[in-house]
């Protein structure tokens, strides 16, 4: 029970970061300069290159799908909810 639980946990968090690595990397792109827009791909690519580094070994991967997929779903509601009309 602690394996799913922590693996679900731990699946949230890293959706979390994801989105926040996301959103930064757009913010870099934005400056239009190519070493920011170079460090705005690679940092989500380091972060699953080291995901698979620490995760290959894992037993119990029901609570980090359970996370995974509640998180990615919080994330495309959050982001397809109406925005209040600004008039």
């Amino acid at each position: 029970m602690f394996d799913f639980l922590g693996n679900f946990f731990l699946a949230l968090a890293l959706v979390a970061l994801f989105r926040f690595l996301w959103m930064l990397g757009g913010m870099l792109i934005r400056t239009g300069d190519a070493g920011n827009a170079i460090f705005a791909v690679v940092l989500p690519l380091l972060m699953l290159y080291l995901l698979g580094l620490t995760l290959l070994p894992m037993e119990h991967w029901e609570g980090f799908v359970a996370g995974g997929a509640l998180g990615g779903g919080v994330v495309y509601l959050f982001h397809r909810r109406k925005r209040p009309s600004s008039v």
